[in-house]
């Protein structure tokens, strides 16, 4: 299966979200490598387009009349670039209520559920990604990487990814993850032995 690695003999899957520890502002820089580990499938993009990487917003929009678990993070269905948690389970109301853009840790109830402010969202644009180190600098912030037409298993492919902190406040991403990398459309088959 083609997926993330985190290592190059792809033994170690990487499982989203990813641990990505923020201290502060500033910037950190990893890599990750794309393939499978199975050399005899292949992947190539169901249109003519490339095979391409790209940073996707995962956060969903507040919903009325919904059961939410403890530590789902939701935003309001017109974002203020804030997320906000779900700290005391519940059904949501019928009507929305007034997020605001409060402090974080302000509590907003809706219906038998209780949401936390939980700061500012990561955005696309926090993540920078190219097919080597040098190339991060040059990256368009939120673009995607292309990969070519098809990709072989057995040969990872090295990712490189800048996810940048805009705020003050330590963020983790295997806490808020509000980001993944996705794909175009993909066709995956397996050479027959």
């Amino acid at each position: 299966m083609f997926t993330f690695w985190l290592d190059p003999e792809m033994t170690s899957e990487a499982t989203s979200p990813y641990p990505v520890t923020y201290n502060g502002t500033g910037s950190v820089d990893i890599v990750l490598y794309y393939g499978s580990n199975d050399a005899q499938e292949t992947v190539v993009s169901v249109t003519d387009a490339p095979i391409t990487l790209t940073p996707v917003s995962m956060l969903e929009k507040w919903k009325p009349r919904k059961y939410y678990k403890a530590g789902e993070i939701i935003e309001p269905t017109v974002s203020n670039g804030f997320m906000y948690k779900c700290t005391t389970p519940g059904t949501s109301g019928d009507g929305e209520p007034e997020w605001g853009a409060g402090h974080v840790g302000t509590t907003i109830n809706s219906g038998t559920a209780q949401f936390t402010h939980y700061g500012a969202k990561f955005v696309p644009s926090d993540v920078r990604l190219a097919l080597n180190r040098a190339g991060l600098d040059k990256a368009d912030a939120g673009s995607g990487v292309s990969l070519g037409k098809s990709l072989q298993g057995g040969s990872p492919v090295a990712i490189y990814m800048r996810l940048t902190n805009r705020f003050t406040d330590v963020r983790n991403d295997s806490t808020d993850p509000c980001i993944y990398i996705g794909t175009n459309k993909l066709r995956f088959s397996k050479q027959a032995i």
